[in-house]
């Protein structure tokens, strides 16, 4: 896990770290079998920067990537407009107001299809 946390030098935290959960679980994973998985990590402010938790999934580390495929183009922008110590009033993009306003489905990362 280590080794495959250090090979995705340059990418973000989040990623390095489902990177290293996905090792793991190649490596064998858990002796107790698998149940859930989660990815907590906090930067600057009081509030969690990624907070993704997979329960009671027979693949939860695969499961936990999804969710955070979707998180990376849907969450993640959100919260980096939030207000925070350095801007108290935020700044949410039109990009980001945008995606707000658009479907679920037809969202980057959304996957499914609209009915």
């Amino acid at each position: 896990m280590a080794e495959a946390f250090r090979r995705a030098e340059g990418r973000d935290l989040p990623e390095r770290l489902v990177v290293a959960l996905e090792s793991g679980q190649a490596a064998g994973g858990d002796k107790r079998g698998k149940q859930s998985a989660a990815l907590l990590v906090v930067h600057k402010e009081e509030y969690p920067y990624c907070e993704l938790r997979v329960d009671e999934h027979r693949y939860p580390v695969a499961e936990l990537r999804r969710v955070f495929e979707v998180a990376r183009h849907q969450l993640l922008p959100f919260v980096q407009g939030l207000p925070s110590r350095q801007n108290p009033l935020g700044g949410i993009g039109q990009a980001v107001q945008d995606l707000l306003l658009t479907p679920p489905p037809y969202r980057p990362g959304g996957g499914g299809s609209a009915p």
